[in-house]
This record gives structure tokens, C-alpha cells and sequence, in this order.
């Protein structure tokens, strides 16, 4: 399980890792390595969030408070780019 600030990456139009743990409280930082937008969009869970698109070299980031399962994806690549955070106490 990890804590603090837990880095995802956007690459290659796919994310790593595309499953996290993390400890509530801590905050989830997504960053487009791609030169083409991407974004973060929650799909269902205790926490929902949107970013809108951000272009290579940008970042995203939220922070959790509440346990549960968040599922997200990228609209704009979302075969290929979707993910879970599963938040614990």
C-alpha cells in the first residue's frame, strides 16, 4: 500500500500502474508523458473527479479521503486507458 503522493504515469497512450492501493488522505498525481491530451475522469466510487484535458508535460492530481473503489479512464483513449484506486483506512 502506498502513501503520500503516489505518481501515475500516461505513456505510450496506456497508464502505469494501471492499479493502485493507497492509504486515505493520500493524493494521487497523474502525469501525460504523451504527446497527445489526455485526461482523468472517475467512472463510480466514493470520490469523483474530472480533470479535463492536459497536454504533455502536465499534471493532474487529487487527494483521497474516503475508502472505497474508484474506477477512471482517459475519454479520449479509454480502451486502453482506464484504471482503479482502491483507497483503505
Amino acid at each position: 500500500m502506498q502513501r503520500g503522493a503516489v505518481q501515475v504515469a500516461y505513456r505510450n497512450i496506456a497508464i502505469a500502474p494501471d492499479t493502485v492501493r493507497v492509504k486515505a488522505g493520500s493524493t494521487v498525481r497523474w502525469t501525460n508523458y504523451d504527446a497527445v491530451e489526455h485526461n482523468v475522469t472517475s467512472d463510480g466510487g466514493p470520490t469523483h473527479f474530472s480533470s479535463g484535458n492536459f497536454a504533455e508535460g502536465k499534471t493532474f492530481e487529487v487527494k483521497l479521503a474516503r475508502p472505497g473503489v474508484i474506477h477512471y479512464l482517459c475519454t479520449i483513449h479509454p480502451t486502453t486507458m482506464n484504471g482503479t484506486i482502491e483507497v483503505v483506512r
